[in-house]
């Protein structure tokens, strides 16, 4: 078995923002942007890693780690905020147990389930009238509180097996893995929803089911 923990602390100077306002590169989704930056942005990020690990013994492992953390950032108003990606913890079990199978128990069946618990989404609160007014009734946000709003945590599943058929000069795997099982509906910013007259949470889920074959010469 092996802990290890890990206390940490960056600062980040000289990051690109745009000037009187809560912009910074650090929360971009986009690749581009229109308006100059100029490199007066500050970050930083402090926090603690903790990792719990079993070693594959007897066919079965498992590993726990979880991250307590806190991410700002100072955007071109001078202000200090949250940063998109400051969800505060992290928390992740994966266990896995392997199967031995044939005549010199060259043949292994596989068995992992990684569980994920973190802080929800960081986004900025809607500003409903300016919303409202626009032509394209294109969502409008209250910059001046950048990432001040957090939704509930997130819970998420990723399940996989595999079966290997070892041979002296060839192996084969099959393998089903299926990622975001429980379905998790990840945030992808507020919409003006046309038909009902209201400003929403556009919220989509995920899921990839996978089957894949691997020959190994």
């Amino acid at each position: 078995m092996h802990l290890k923990i890990e206390p940490y602390a960056q600062f980040l100077y000289n990051v690109p923002v745009m000037a009187d306002s809560s912009y910074s590169v650090l929360n971009r989704k986009n690749f581009y942007v229109e308006d100059g930056l100029v490199n007066k942005g500050k970050g930083r990020n402090i926090g603690v890693d903790i990792t719990f690990e079993k070693y594959l013994t007897r066919g079965l492992y498992y590993m726990v780690t979880a991250s307590v953390f806190d991410s700002r950032y100072c955007g071109g108003d001078g202000v200090w905020h949250n940063s998109r990606y400051n969800r505060n913890f992290i928390v992740n079990g994966l266990i896995g147990k392997e199967w031995t199978f044939g005549r010199n128990k060259q043949n292994v069946l596989g068995l992992n389930l990684k569980l994920t618990l973190q802080g929800g989404d960081r986004y900025s609160p809607v500003d409903e009238a300016a919303t409202l007014s626009h032509p394209d009734k294109e969502v409008q946000y209250d910059e001046s509180k950048a990432f001040s709003k957090q939704f509930s945590p997130m819970f998420l599943t990723n399940v996989s097996a595999s079966y290997k058929i070892n041979r002296n000069k060839v192996s084969h795997e099959f393998a089903v893995q299926s990622a975001n099982t429980t379905g998790y509906k990840e945030y992808y910013g507020h919409r003006y929803n046309t038909k009902k007259n209201i400003i929403e949470p556009d919220r989509q889920a995920v899921s990839i089911f996978n089957v894949s074959y691997k020959i190994q010469f």
